[in-house]
């Protein structure tokens, strides 16, 4: 597992942490039901829209790693091809 990897998983276990203490800890908080279902809705488009910034977040990361893997792949290619070539 690399570095990246393990740094979304983090992040992604640390977000739905955070929504369930949020969730837990909003119901044993003295309001009306009306205030609370308002605060849990309002709470759970926080929560989407972090989560969708950490889906783009880790597609970036993605695609760099991908970028970053095809340089070093057509380097060793080419490398490979001169030393084919080359005179012995």
């Amino acid at each position: 597992m690399n570095a990246s990897s393990s740094a979304l998983r983090f992040t992604l276990g640390f977000i739905c942490g955070a929504a369930a203490s949020i969730i837990v800890g909003s119901l044993f908080i003295p309001r009306s039901g009306i205030q609370n279902r308002e605060q849990v809705a309002n709470r759970g488009i926080e929560l989407k829209n972090r989560a969708e910034e950490t889906v783009r977040r880790a597609q970036e990361i993605a695609n760099e790693t991908v970028a970053k893997v095809q340089v070093a792949a057509q380097d060793i290619i080419q490398r490979g091809t001169v030393s084919a070539t080359s005179p012995q």
